[in-house]
């Protein structure tokens, strides 16, 4: 079964809105302390501080467990019966259970949901902390460190041999108990810094481990620079500079928890060598180049030289001529935003 997206109009987010804010009160209170996701006060960050807890304390194996279409796959009778259990008003039920069992379009044919928890309303999130809120209690009965983040779970061992004990307990009582299924391809066993935890990774420091971004999130964060900053995409430059700066005020908050803060050093130097990318290529041609260096205070012979380059488009980005002109000053007044303003606003000197 595919992934799919609920869109509710205004009245069916108001209705669940107003679901959602009664039983939260009513569920929120008896979640576990190790729940972190979609709930007031808790965040992804406290997850990672909480995980880094247990890694130092010496649990120094971690069970990553997937969650196959965890969303997709929600027994509706299952959580029904979950809910039936607090909730005594049958109209309010009743009107769940209608929200779960919202057509979904499919090649111009709409059918009844038989299964799975509609993504993109403010009720889903709720719905599926009450689905795993058993698995919480029972990994709490069972005296384990974990930590979950929505259908992000890892639980944190001493051992590889107690980790595939672990894993092979919880899978069963997930798929028999929960009723839903674990992906044992994705599912894992391995070493904290091996794996990825909401983006982020553990590495070594010296008497401890530390906090640091995922290589897949680094990769993820450059693709989506070389599609800003793509040159067959005719964005005015105040745009292209406009759209940088929203993408890193969101990712850099986010990850400003990396204690790695080489990282985003390495990341701005790549992405102004981009944006001097873009302002090479815009120039296009080599007399519009030479006037443009000129204009930036390139001597007229120099400015020729270089405007007139047969070298490759990268390799004259860093050529000492442009890191001096279109330096991080420059770019910093055209309006770029750098990671490490954000990460560390105090350490930096442009």
């Amino acid at each position: 079964m595919e992934a799919f997206v609920y869109i509710p109009n205004y009245m069916d987010r108001m209705i669940q809105q107003a679901i959602s804010q009664v039983l939260t009160g009513l569920y929120d209170p008896e979640f576990s302390t190790n729940s972190y996701g979609f709930r007031a006060e808790k965040n992804a960050h406290q997850a990672l501080e909480k995980a880094r807890e247990y890694i130092n304390a010496g649990y120094s194996h971690v069970v990553d467990l997937d969650l196959e279409q965890f969303f997709d796959r929600v027994n509706h009778d299952y959580l029904m019966n979950e809910l039936s259990r607090k909730i005594q008003d049958k109209r309010l039920l009743r009107l769940v259970h209608s929200i779960l069992r919202a057509n979904i379009q499919e090649q111009g044919n709409q059918t009844a949901c038989k299964q799975g928890v509609p993504q993109g309303g403010p009720l889903s999130p709720l719905l599926s902390n009450i689905i795993l809120d058993k698995l919480d209690k029972e990994l709490e009965r069972r005296g384990h460190r974990f930590v979950r983040y929505a259908d992000d779970c890892s639980i944190y061992v001493k051992s590889k041999r107690a980790g595939e004990r672990v894993m092979e307990s919880i899978s069963t009582y997930i798929e028999k108990e929960l009723k839903l299924k674990v992906n044992v391809e994705k599912s894992v066993v391995t070493r904290p810094w091996s794996t990825k935890l909401l983006g982020f990774t553990f590495y070594h420091k010296k008497g401890s481990k530390g906090i640091s971004v995922h290589r897949k999130s680094i990769a993820t964060y450059k693709d989506k620079i070389r599609t800003i900053t793509c040159r067959s995409k005719p964005y005015a430059m105040e745009d292209r500079m406009m759209q940088i700066r929203q993408l890193n005020q969101g990712w850099g908050n986010y990850f400003k928890l990396s204690e790695a803060k080489s990282v985003f050093s390495e990341l701005d130097e790549w992405v102004r060598s981009r944006v001097r990318l873009c302002y090479w290529i815009q120039w296009k041609k080599p007399r519009t180049r030479v006037r443009q260096l000129h204009k930036l205070g390139v001597k007229p012979y120099q400015a020729y030289q270089c405007g007139n380059t047969r070298k490759g488009h990268w390799r004259t980005v860093h050529s000492p001529i442009l890191l001096r002109t279109l330096n991080n000053a420059f770019l910093k007044k055209e309006g770029l935003l750098c990671l490490k303003e954000i990460v560390a606003p105090k350490a930096v000197n442009v």
